[in-house]
């Protein structure tokens, strides 16, 4: 009977439990693997559409810049050569009146009006025949409010234009962006400027409806200058220019600047100053040093071998290179200075300046003299006893 039941318990697991998970494992994978075909499938179309998007993405910008590259050669064409240079991209440029003046409206701040803003006036007085160059210029309010704090003022810069030679007329307070109405005001025919789009507070080129107008003038900046490159040169040496100015008498109350600060540059000036005097007078004791080496030489010589000897291995036994190099260092000592002074005063031997000792080296040198002719004598004396003898 326990067997039995023991048999009958297995079965029952195995038909129950066992067969049944296996038919649900093998359902599984099946549901599996059709649920990844149906992804890669999807996957495979994404993948498609993607690249579609792709494709149509290439393709609009190379259908629009084809649009963009008809229109500029039409625009081109529409003008004579000289004038292509002034048409801005992507739009039309009018051609001038020949029956009157040409007024051309050029404005902008002009702080510290400087070499750029000089050529590009000069650039908009020639670009056409018989013009007429008008000039605005913001006043201090709306420029200090849309692009920044101003070294000048709005008369300043306003009278800095009248005394250039390439303005014919200034117009105080102009508008920050030019209106169809200001051109009409004005009888302007052209607006200039440089061809970059120039961003305001509502556009992105606040020139746009000039462009489409046809009335933009396009001239080219000059790089390397510009108001705010010469405001950030000053700053980079912001110490350089407040110790050119105090040398100049300015208080630091007119430069404002502080207690601290104005010690820091006094320092700074009294090392800088110590520096130069040292590099300049560097020369001058290197000298003053080879000729205190010289002397003092030159009377250690003297002392030691004594003046005979010392002109006879000058003049003969020491070459004539050294020869000449003794001549030159006796000539850089040949006048008196604090230099010989100083040797003989070390080596206890006068100078060659002083006379007692030029009178005893006269002495010396006559002693010297007449030795050389007693020895001389006494020699000669000595071989005609000899040849006597023989």
């Amino acid at each position: 009977m326990g067997k039995s039941k023991k048999h009958s318990s297995i079965k029952s697991r195995l038909s129950n439990s066992s067969l049944s998970n296996l038919f649900n494992l093998n359902k599984k994978r099946k549901r599996d693997d059709e649920s990844a075909t149906d992804d890669s499938a999807k996957q495979q179309g994404g993948d498609g559409e993607m690249k579609a998007a792709k494709r149509l993405r290439r393709s609009e910008p190379n259908a629009e810049q084809k649009r963009f590259e008809e229109l500029e050669r039409k625009y081109e064409a529409e003008l004579p050569a000289e004038l292509r240079k002034y048409r801005p991209k992507g739009y039309r440029f009018n051609l001038p009146p020949e029956d009157r003046p040409i007024r051309v409206y050029a404005d902008g701040v002009f702080d510290l009006f400087h070499l750029g803003h000089m050529k590009q006036l000069e650039q908009c007085k020639k670009a056409l025949p018989n013009v007429v160059l008008i000039c605005g210029v913001p006043n201090d309010e709306i420029t200090h409010k849309l692009k920044g704090l101003t070294v000048l003022t709005d008369e300043q810069r306003c009278e800095t234009l009248r005394h250039c030679k390439w303005v014919d007329e200034v117009v105080p307070n102009a508008p920050w962006c030019v209106t169809a109405e200001f051109l009409a005001e004005h009888n302007i025919d052209y607006v200039a400027h440089d061809d970059l789009p120039y961003v305001g507070a509502d556009s992105d080129d606040i020139y746009k409806p000039i462009k489409e107008m046809g009335r933009f003038l396009a001239t080219q900046r000059t790089s390397g200058i510009s108001t705010s490159d010469i405001i950030t040169r000053i700053i980079r040496n912001y110490d350089k220019y407040l110790m050119r100015n105090f040398a100049r008498g300015a208080t630091r109350q007119e430069l404002n600047v502080s207690w601290l600060k104005k010690n820091e540059l006094d320092f700074k000036k009294h090392v800088d100053d110590f520096r130069s005097y040292f590099k300049k007078n560097q020369h001058n004791l290197n000298n003053v040093s080879k000729d205190l080496y010289f002397e003092v030489r030159e009377i250690l010589l003297r002392k030691t071998l004594g003046k005979k000897l010392y002109s006879k291995l000058v003049g003969q036994g020491l070459g004539q290179d050294l020869k000449k190099r003794l001549q030159h260092d006796r000539r850089l000592i040949r006048e008196k200075s604090p230099v010989s002074e100083f040797a003989s005063k070390f080596t206890g031997e006068p100078s060659e300046q002083d006379p007692h000792c030029q009178t005893s080296q006269n002495e010396e040198d006559d002693e010297g003299a007449s030795i050389d002719s007693q020895t001389a004598s006494s020699s000669d004396d000595n071989r005609s006893q000899n040849v006597q003898n023989e």
